[in-house]
């Protein structure tokens, strides 16, 4: 299918999400940039963060699409360093789940059955079959999010989720590796743990925060042990959140605490008070550490090791 089609398909999909000029409510989708017709893709699969949201102070609808969001910054990253031009399409979904797109797929905000995020880029792959591109894939952490905001973790939840993803997860990277020409490159995603914040909620925080943590480890070791099986690079999240760090480290006003907690605090909106925080999703500087982790596992021409 030509790019200008795509233009259109996406047009109608941001129009019936109600989004105007990069703001959405809280349940909303698609955002499309173009470029030349023979200009490299960059295809976005996730749920919120992948669509760069960040929280607006806006009471009951504390959600905006930012153009800071790490895919974005990825294609920012691409023309100023390496003159490489990117265009950017994000498809994905608030809130969007592995189970939701595989084994138990679910219309929502944003796509209606049959349709859902996994056959929107099957079919823009094999549109896409003779061009250049880049597949990110942002998928498993909406899974175990909401066992995570729970306090204590409801012990039956993760489980369930992580079950969930080893179900659909490797249905996810074999469709769309099939759907691919032989000129897209996939890149993956591991997690930080915005949860490690819950550390400075008083005397149980502390413990909070550990299981928070285990539970985000369990969630990467199923991730990437897909990604091996499936050949695809993934950019680390986790490490460039220093969110295995648990160093002591002095924090004004607060004391001293794990480097990993003092991470979290400085790039999500989670030590973030009313009505902006407390809420997970990254601020500026750190969706651009997540580009940083993407461009940095790329294969040439798109790799960045050191970004200045």
């Amino acid at each position: 299918m030509p790019r200008t089609r795509w233009l259109i398909v996406a047009a109608v999909v941001l129009v019936a999400a109600g989004i105007v000029f990069g703001r959405v409510n809280s349940s909303a989708s698609t955002t499309t940039t173009t470029l030349a017709a023979d200009a490299p893709f960059y295809l976005v699969i996730g749920g919120s963060s992948s669509l760069g949201l960040q929280p607006d102070g806006v009471p009951h609808d504390n959600a905006e699409l930012t153009e800071n969001g790490y895919a974005n910054d990825v294609v920012k990253l691409e023309q100023d360093q390496l003159h490489q031009n990117l265009a950017l399409d994000q498809i994905g979904c608030l809130g969007t789940r592995v189970e939701y797109l595989t084994i138990h797929p679910q219309s929502n905000a944003c796509y209606k059955l049959p349709t859902t995020q996994l056959t929107t880029a099957v079919a823009f792959l094999q549109a896409h079959e003779s061009d250049a591109g880049i597949v990110s894939i942002d998928l498993g952490f909406n899974d175990v999010r909401y066992c995570l905001w729970e306090h204590p973790v409801n012990a039956k939840c993760v489980p369930a989720a992580l079950a969930g993803v080893a179900a659909g997860f490797p249905t996810v990277l074999k469709d769309l590796k099939a759907a691919a020409g032989p000129q897209v490159t996939f890149v993956g995603l591991l997690f930080y743990d915005p949860f490690l914040s819950f550390y400075l909620n008083g005397p149980t925080g502390p413990a909070v925060a550990t299981a928070s943590l285990v539970d985000i480890e369990r969630l990467n070791a199923l991730l990437s042990a897909d990604y091996k099986a499936a050949g695809i690079a993934y950019a680390n999240g986790y490490s460039a959140f220093d969110t295995g760090n648990t160093a002591r480290i002095p924090l004004d006003n607060v004391g001293v605490i794990p480097a990993n907690v003092q991470a979290v605090c400085t790039y999500t909106w989670m030590c973030v008070g009313a009505p902006f925080g407390p809420d997970d999703h990254p601020n500026d500087a750190g969706y651009m550490l997540l580009a940083r982790a993407i461009v940095a596992v790329l294969p040439a021409p798109w790799r960045i090791t050191t970004v200045k």
